[in-house]
């Protein structure tokens, strides 16, 4: 019984021992990976991080700026594009106009001559009935 108690305790005791040096070598590695830097490499780090983070910004006004300056682009064109429709537009409606204007003049300027025509017919029968 004795044989099988020690047995016991040794293997307890290995398992301990086992743990202890599996737990050293993690809390080990855990320093090592968590351990504070140097100041003078936790500066450069954060200038290199800093250095990385303007690199990351100045990439990306660049590209909101190119974006931004096509956009005035496309709607500067596509402004002078609607002021020449508009334009020819204008002329077409001005130019229907005076032919509107031109048709009804010459309508007015032969119903005058017809009122013309006809009141001189008027008073030609009317100086042959007087007569």
């Amino acid at each position: 019984m004795m044989s099988k108690d020690i047995q016991q305790a040794n293997i307890g005791s290995s398992s301990y021992i086992k743990g202890a040096i599996i737990g050293g070598i993690i809390g080990a590695a855990a320093a090592l990976l968590l351990a504070p830097k140097s100041g003078r490499e936790l500066r450069q780090d954060l200038r290199d991080k800093c250095g990385e983070a303007g690199e990351a910004v100045k990439t990306a006004a660049c590209a909101v700026s190119e974006t931004a300056g096509n956009a005035v682009q496309s709607v500067s064109q596509q402004a002078s594009n609607i002021k020449e429709k508009v334009q020819h537009l204008s002329n077409n409606a001005r130019q229907h106009a005076a032919d509107a204007a031109e048709a009804a003049a010459d309508t007015v300027s032969k119903a005058a001559d017809k009122v013309r025509e006809v009141t001189d017919i008027a008073a030609n029968e009317e100086d042959r009935t007087n007569s």
